[in-house]
């Protein structure tokens, strides 16, 4: 903030009569107000903030302070610091060139830009920043283009003609306005009648042409890079409808996959996201996947005492997917070939002599399918339909895959089948037994997955 109204007033004070002998003391108030905040920032601040080197925050107060002093940065600051306006207290000098020796205060940028860096890299929106930033630069050009229309008018003389400003209004609001016009070559202006007025026009299209040019289409490319997703989504989902109208699919079917295109893009942001995750180095894609997934994974019964490393390796085979309310996950009498971990949504076991009733209820953290990951015989075939309620976001863990991170882990491939086993015989036991009415629908992770062993 101090920067910017340095920047913002300095080119104001010395063009504008903004700064009289009545008012100097609120002026220089202020300019010292932000003169201290500098020096505050420039030897206490900056000298003391940590920087990485080799991978490693430097902490020592000396190292720090060295390498501070060693940047071109530091030297600016301190050259933005120096009191030249102090000259204007000496005989000779009057309070009007008060600004002008201010104007070192600008050499200071690097905050500037500092400042938004920090935000862009903090803030979960950084579309904002940089447009932000972007339009700051866009206003400050204007700005200083306000302030040199007013100082050729003065020179020429006030409502002199029709060019210069007539002196009538707010000064600053109309040479704003004034400036803006040309800039954007927007409006009709009056025409220049002398050479410096030539000029000045001049300059000001050349501005308008080819800065304005290019901050406008940074603003372009960061509002396009901000909805690229959304606009790759909107893409594909007309793409896929277009097909499936010419494919003359039912319209049931696709008011679902148009449904499943909403409901993805809702939640995830994103229709692809191993392709994102992909593009990770692969110790930081098994670092966000441990994040996800491990906690889940660690309630299996089948998985539980086994290797972490291996568990490291199933992380990062487990697959999202997205089921519609209706659909059936799996089926009775398929051949179980993965297993299923409930990220969000409900899922319900459906059974019963006429397929119609609900055995139980599975919702966010429930596991189902375990023993179909192993080929022990008898134990392959699903006995139950498992459908979504609702919208349900499910994990799937196939069996190649586990048998591609298993191999290297034998003492796990024991644990594993002798686990296996064991919830066999306890299910082969519950068969015997009349399961109670109120454990058909749990939301707890083990009673719920205890009563699928029975069926699945």
């Amino acid at each position: 903030m101090c920067y910017l109204y340095n920047c913002w007033v300095i080119p104001l004070r010395i063009t504008f009569p903004y700064q009289t002998p009545e008012n100097l003391w609120k002026w220089m108030l202020l300019d010292y107000c932000t003169d201290a905040i500098n020096l505050l920032d420039t030897f206490v601040i900056k000298p003391r903030i940590m920087y990485l080197k080799d991978g490693f925050w430097v902490r020592d107060l000396k190292l720090i302070e060295v390498n501070y002093l060693e940047k071109l940065q530091s030297k600016l600051d301190i050259i933005s610091l120096l009191p030249a306006d102090f000259i204007c207290l000496t005989p000779g000098f009057t309070s009007e060139m008060l600004p002008l020796m201010r104007l070192n205060r600008i050499i200071k940028i690097q905050t500037f830009w500092e400042f938004f860096d920090h935000f862009d890299s903090v803030l979960s929106s950084p579309y904002v920043v940089r447009v932000t930033r972007t339009l700051t630069y866009m206003v400050y050009l204007v700005h200083l283009n306000a302030c040199a229309y007013y100082y050729v008018s003065v020179k020429e003389g006030l409502a002199t003609n029709n060019w210069v400003f007539n002196g009538q209004g707010n000064a600053y609001i109309r040479c704003f306005f004034f400036a803006t016009k040309t800039a954007t070559s927007i409006g009709k202006n009056p025409h220049p009648e002398n050479e410096a007025e030539y000029l000045f026009m001049t300059a000001s299209w050349l501005m308008g042409v080819f800065v304005f040019a290019i901050l406008i289409g940074q603003i372009r490319d960061i509002i396009a890079t901000a909805t690229r997703s959304q606009t790759e989504y909107r893409k594909l989902q007309d793409e896929t409808l277009e097909y499936l109208r010419k494919l003359n699919i039912p319209p049931r079917i696709r008011q679902r996959v148009e449904q499943w295109f909403s409901f993805t893009w809702e939640q995830q942001r994103t229709l692809d996201e191993n392709r994102i995750l992909d593009s990770l180095p692969h110790k930081m894609k098994t670092d966000v996947a441990i994040n996800v997934h491990m906690k889940t994974l660690n309630k299996v019964q089948l998985f539980k005492d086994c290797d972490k490393a291996l568990l490291r390796e199933l992380v990062l085979k487990l697959r999202p997917i997205l089921y519609l309310p209706g659909d059936y996950i799996c089926r009775k009498g398929e051949v179980g070939k993965e297993m299923y971990i409930v990220k969000t949504g409900q899922v319900q076991v459906v059974g019963g002599e006429h397929d119609d009733e609900v055995l139980a209820t599975l919702t966010e953290g429930s596991v189902f399918g375990e023993i179909s990951l192993l080929s022990l015989c008898g134990t392959n075939r699903r006995t139950a339909d498992v459908r979504s309620h609702g919208f349900s976001n499910i994990f799937v863990l196939s069996k190649e895959d586990l048998n591609e991170a298993i191999k290297f882990y034998p003492n796990a491939q024991e644990i594993l089948k002798r686990k296996a086993r064991e919830l066999i015989q306890q299910n082969a036991a519950r068969e015997h037994r009349q399961i109670p009415n109120e454990l058909l629908q749990d939301d707890h992770y083990g009673n719920s997955t205890d009563n699928l062993m029975r069926v699945l």
